[in-house]
């Protein structure tokens, strides 16, 4: 056969290059070449390296029932967290030859719900998710086809499902000793709306708990804050700093999102740091290091959550049948000088 130079090569135009059957290729893209002579085995490997022919991943999972898919679903793409975890959940897929698809929800249980039904309908081996805490029945449903979910950073204490997250109720009792240590006597908490996000509720309860035996009249500010409104922003910010002038105040902002909107915030109020507010938070980005002499941060294990994640996936993909397990990972107060 002439030598196919045009167009998409298929199995087809292999077989007929090599001078054998389809049945014959598919065999030995799989793996199966006991039965196949040696004198084939020669022609087929000649057809595919003369015609560059690519085996269809998709195609071939459709037939052994694996699609070698995993779906990553984070809740903002744009926090720093999500990146930092996709870049570990990314080295581990292309060690072990998955590919990966990449569902981003804005925190919408309604989201959530159609990137999860998308992935189950695309035959994800398995998930990876950074939940809203919603959504449940659609999980229900993952269990019941064995399709192994992994949570990233966000918990669902409902659901027996492997867990990957940070230890986030001891590191936010270290960075508020910290600050406390610093002299800061009122210190404010700046949050996005903490629902039933479990990450937001341990370390927020963890400021409660600190902030009222710090201070003999039980100070607690807790502001809880859409990031896209900077109006409600500034105006939270502006509240904190005039009242209690004669307190030495400080914020610990709950994620990297929020932390880059208070300084813009700050910034545009002519708030300095440290002098007039003390800042630190969660999520250690290269930007951090920038502002000022640096702002003293909480760095997450984020990268390793995600590697984590996804050798977990691969565990259950091979047939682990353990009792589900949740694994904390140790994050890391960075002091720098805003503080």
């Amino acid at each position: 056969m002439k030598k196919k130079t045009t167009g998409h090569t298929t199995i087809k135009d292999v077989a007929e290059y090599a001078g054998v059957s389809k049945s014959t290729v598919s065999r030995y893209i799989n793996g199966k070449i006991d039965a196949i002579s040696p004198e084939k085995v020669k022609n087929i490997k000649k057809a595919i390296a003369e015609l560059n022919y690519r085996p269809s991943k998709m195609a071939q999972g459709l037939k052994i029932k694996k699609s070698k898919l995993i779906g990553f679903v984070v809740a903002d793409i744009t926090n720093p967290f999500s990146v930092a975890a996709f870049r570990g959940v990314e080295e581990v897929c292309d060690q072990y030859g998955y590919s990966i698809m990449v569902c981003n929800t804005d925190n919408s249980p309604e989201k959530e719900r159609e990137m999860l039904l998308k992935l189950e309908a695309h035959s994800v081996e398995g998930l990876i998710l950074n939940a809203t805490g919603e959504n449940k029945d659609v999980l229900h449903a993952f269990a019941e086809q064995q399709i192994p979910t992994i949570l990233i950073d966000r918990k669902l204490p409902d659901l027996k499902l492997d867990t990957v997250t940070t230890d986030n109720r001891r590191i936010t009792k270290e960075i508020l000793q910290k600050i406390y240590s610093k002299g800061y006597t009122d210190v404010a908490l700046f949050t996005e709306p903490i629902s039933s996000i479990s990450p937001r509720a341990e370390r927020a309860a963890v400021y409660q708990e600190m902030a009222s035996a710090q201070n003999a009249n039980g100070l607690v500010r807790m502001y809880e804050i859409d990031v896209k409104n900077k109006e409600k922003l500034k105006v939270a910010l502006r509240s904190f700093h005039k009242e209690m002038p004669e307190q030495k105040k400080a914020i610990l902002a709950l994620n990297g999102l929020i932390m880059l909107k208070i300084i813009s915030c700050m910034e545009e109020l002519g708030l300095r740091i440290p002098q007039d507010i003390g800042i630190a938070g969660f999520d250690d980005t290269e930007w951090y290091k920038l502002i000022g002499s640096g702002i003293t941060t909480i760095a997450q294990p984020s990268h390793d959550m995600g590697r984590t994640a996804m050798e977990r996936v691969l565990k259950r993909i091979e047939g682990d049948k353990g009792a589900p397990q949740t694994i904390e990972l140790e994050a890391e107060v960075i002091m720098r000088q805003s503080l």
